[in-house]
């Protein structure tokens, strides 16, 4: 869903090369994520067998390069990843990333929610981690107190991220 969602997203504002949208999911997701073409070009073949894009060549410089379109299906696709909850597990951060760097496709209401559902996770995060510094400083030890610091590290960038969110959404109200 995720890979399928950032191409159909990136779509959305132009046509694009393979080349182009796995750089920009590279960069989406950091550079210690490895995007090979090797999940690009099989995805994009795939997007397009089930018509939510269409690949067109274009030579240019001696070159043959292939460019995506998203199809009207391709964008009702769109919306409908777009609208479905983020999963659990590991990779729902990422996900999280991808929608709030497209979001724009959405209505001020959609993305309103999306934040909110995004503040909902975050502040899971903070109950969470809150719980076990506490259960952590209940018995001292040296690997507890390690442990204390990355889970101190984990509740700063969520808190980080609530402030985010309630800027932006502030943000977005007064722009709409």
């Amino acid at each position: 869903m995720m890979n399928e969602l950032f191409i159909l997203g990136e779509l959305m504002e132009e046509p694009q090369s393979g080349y182009y949208l796995r750089n920009a999911l590279q960069a989406t997701l950091g550079r210690h994520r490895k995007i090979s073409y090797g999940v690009i070009y099989p995805l994009l073949e795939k997007l397009e067998n089930e018509g939510f894009v269409e690949i067109t060549n274009i030579e240019s410089d001696r070159k043959n390069k292939k460019i995506a379109s998203i199809t009207e299906k391709g964008k009702e696709r769109f919306f409908e990843l777009m609208k479905m909850p983020v999963p659990n597990g590991a990779h729902n951060s990422d996900i999280y990333l991808i929608k709030l760097d497209i979001m724009q496709h959405l209505t001020l209401d959609e993305q309103i929610q999306l934040l909110d559902e995004f503040y909902k996770e975050q502040k899971d995060i903070v109950e969470d981690t809150q719980a076990v510094l506490k259960k952590l400083a209940e018995e001292a030890s040296k690997d507890h107190w390690y442990a204390s610091k990355k889970f101190g590290l984990i509740l700063q960038q969520a808190n980080i991220a609530i402030e985010w969110i309630e800027r932006f959404k502030d943000e977005l109200k007064k722009e709409w």
